[in-house]
């Protein structure tokens, strides 16, 4: 057991990578232009979490939906887009050099017109995110696996999943319920991202 925490350590960036220009998000590089039109005809909407996997170059090699927003032509165009647009500033292990990564993101998709609505989410998405990686930065240094320190970041920001299941239900097409839980694709996508900071900030610290 203990080698293989040590493997999981080694292999962890010291540096993880990040995208560029700005670090914040990916959401910028798609714009209502870039709306598929078989989705615009069918009115779908939604949000796509995906993982992206960063070369060592810091150009996306691999794009893998974690969260489906329920259409198929949303999830390809989302993976299309990045892989062709987004750009990293590379990971860096603790010798500082350049090593492979993975990333994730979500991205919200919504009809032109609801553009509040598309800000709500891609703003709610991320105030949660950023409570619990900071929550998790508190906690890094105690004694307990990357899950535990998740499970007490998770439960010190319930406003952030409040504030996003708002968020959606002002998203959700006209008649549609509004939402009782985040679904668990999504959530599973943000836990990832938070279990994975934490390996990141202990190896870094080690």
């Amino acid at each position: 057991m203990i080698s293989l925490v040590a493997a999981l350590l080694a292999a962890a960036p010291a540096t993880p990578a990040r995208p560029l220009p700005d670090p914040a998000s990916l959401a910028g590089l798609i714009s209502p232009d870039d709306y598929p039109a078989a989705a615009l005809r069918n009115e779908e909407q939604g949000i796509v979490a995906v993982r992206l996997d960063i070369g060592a170059d810091g150009l996306v090699k691999g794009c893998t939906v974690t969260a489906s927003s329920g259409s198929a032509a949303l999830d390809s165009t989302t993976c299309a887009l990045l892989r062709q647009r987004a750009r990293f500033a590379p990971a860096r292990d603790r010798k500082g050099r350049a090593m492979p990564d993975t990333y994730a993101q979500k991205i919200a998709w919504m009809i032109a017109g609801d553009s509040n609505a598309e800000q709500g989410l891609n703003g709610a998405a991320q105030a949660w995110v950023d409570c619990l990686l900071a929550e998790a930065g508190r906690h890094v240094g105690e004694s307990g696996s990357a899950d535990a320190i998740a499970d007490r970041a998770f439960a010190a920001c319930p406003d952030g999943e409040r504030g996003l299941l708002a968020a959606m239900a002002a998203a959700a097409p006209q008649g549609a319920p509004p939402p009782k839980e985040v679904p668990a694709a999504i959530r599973g996508a943000i836990r990832e991202t938070v279990v994975k900071r934490i390996v990141q900030l202990r190896a870094g610290t080690s």
